[in-house]
């Protein structure tokens, strides 16, 4: 061990990420609940495709559920980071416009354009004027537990979502027994990650990678998001640049990047996200690719997780690397929960008519 953590968290955590991380069996459990009886008043008709409008941690929920109905969702899902829509958006198109504030510019304009387009539109918010719109228009909301950071909804905003699609008949009801299998699992999983001991998974894998620059490599099947998700927390928690791409795609460019630069290269570090049904050629190039790469970064290492569906996997993962991200954030000596850089941004953008 190289810190005393419970120290760190005193001098460092002042508001609280650490219950926040924490917390995210209670979110999954309590959107359960919440959900079980919902049903739409506007009963969606019709709809060819879905796209989930969301930036930052509003987004990856839309991310997480979308990789889990791949298999089973007989209609195609987008998510929709841009303040412009796709062309295909009209009146068989099912829109859920998800804002934890509410007040995320680009969401609210692809809402103003999907309202534009006569879409069939249910809401995701704690409140704000995505909440205001849609009141106006009598839409139907789904309402979000406020208070936390929008990174740390990621329970709520995933599992709300979800259940929805699934209430919708886009996704098959045993979804929800995985959730709550997902659950438990994530309890006694939290129980191990946020205890300050020398056997902590979470602590020791952040004591390799604190003092590097990431590079998460996630598989096209499953864990593209899982690394996607790890990047944005080690920036917005861990305060730290890294780098993610996925395999297959990675060995027909990526790959070749690591040539240049050896002294670089030894600044990086390698961290391989593996699921168990990953395509077996996904695998092994997985295998081959860090072979080939062994003596070039810093350390490499691989992150999995076991369970018994692709969602219960997932939600273990993300919870993992969420652990990692919050553990890097105090060897970083830095406060994970505040984000100075984007609100300073915001406050420009709101500068600019």
């Amino acid at each position: 061990m190289l810190k005393n953590y419970s120290e760190l968290k005193k001098k460092h955590d002042l508001e609280n990420m650490f219950n926040a991380i924490n917390g995210f069996s209670v979110q999954i459990q309590d959107s359960v609940t919440q959900m079980k009886n919902w049903s739409p008043v506007n009963g969606p008709e019709n709809i060819r495709n879905i796209l989930i409008l969301g930036m930052g941690g509003s987004a990856i929920g839309g991310d997480i559920a979308r990789v889990i109905l791949q298999s089973e969702c007989e209609v195609p899902i987008s998510v929709n980071r841009s303040y412009n829509i796709p062309a295909w958006v009209n009146e068989q198109t099912l829109v859920i416009a998800s804002s934890y504030s509410g007040n995320t510019e680009e969401t609210l304009s692809g809402l103003d354009q999907c309202i534009a387009r006569n879409a069939q539109i249910i809401a995701m918010t704690t409140g704000g004027r995505v909440g205001e719109i849609a009141l106006e228009n009598k839409f139907d909301v789904i309402p979000m537990v406020g208070g936390l950071q929008p990174r740390a909804a990621l329970g709520y905003s995933f599992t709300l979502l979800l259940m929805a699609l699934i209430k919708l008949g886009f996704g098959h009801h045993d979804l929800i027994h995985q959730l709550e299998v997902a659950v438990n699992k994530l309890e006694v999983l939290s129980k191990s990650l946020k205890n300050f001991d020398e056997d902590n998974y979470a602590i020791n894998i952040s004591e390799k990678i604190y003092e590097s620059i990431p590079v998460i490599y996630g598989s096209e099947d499953l864990t593209w998001v899982a690394a996607l998700r790890f990047r944005g927390q080690l920036a917005e928690n861990s305060k730290m640049m890294a780098f993610h791409h996925h395999i297959p795609e990675h060995n027909h460019n990526e790959i070749e990047g690591w040539n240049s630069y050896p002294e670089l290269l030894k600044k990086l570090s390698i961290i391989w996200l593996p699921d168990q049904q990953d395509h077996p050629r996904s695998l092994a190039r997985m295998k081959i690719s860090r072979e080939l790469l062994s003596d070039l970064p810093k350390s490499q290492i691989n992150i999995t997780s076991d369970g018994s569906s692709p969602l219960v996997r997932l939600l273990l993962l993300i919870h993992t690397i969420d652990w990692i991200s919050y553990y890097t954030a105090l060897l970083n000596e830095t406060d994970p929960t505040p984000v100075i850089k984007i609100m300073s941004l915001k406050n420009e953008m709101s500068k600019i008519v």
